[in-house]
């Protein structure tokens, strides 16, 4: 599996994902949300052999990377996962990170240094808090 990162309006992303996005299955998996992208977002598509196995597309602005929709095909938590880990290794230095999770994904965001700040009715808002130093060096 690759991790592919792409610029909100990068013309590779549009073949990666644009055939999902319109997919009734695919909304109705984002609880029929729709997928939004532009100049602000970076995209985390996950592929292999050709096929987009998932994506999650991150708006950055004022110091924030937030997380409000993603996709993974089968709801496969090794996929998520994935994508969940190069995001953060991505943009953990730069930015904070920020999402609005389903609620049945949190244990998955919660072992890719996630932590639930506040529960709603069907999604969870999480963040990355940033490791101390000294807490790297006992890692």
């Amino acid at each position: 599996m690759d991790i592919i990162k792409l610029g909100g309006e990068d013309k590779r992303l549009y073949y990666l994902v644009a055939h999902l996005v319109m997919k009734e299955e695919v909304l109705a998996y984002n609880l029929n949300y729709p997928y939004k992208t532009s100049s602000a977002y970076r995209w985390f598509v996950a592929t292999d052999n050709g096929d987009t196995l998932g994506f999650i597309p991150v708006k950055l602005e004022e110091g924030k990377a937030k997380i409000n929709n993603y996709y993974v095909a089968d709801d496969d938590g090794a996929v998520l996962s994935a994508l969940l880990t190069e995001l953060v290794n991505t943009l953990s230095l730069d930015y904070e990170i920020e999402s609005v999770t389903q609620l049945r994904h949190i244990p998955c965001f919660e072992r890719n240094r996630f932590s639930v700040v506040l529960y709603w009715k069907r999604y969870a808002k999480m963040k990355v808090f940033k490791i101390a130093s000294d807490e790297k060096e006992r890692v």
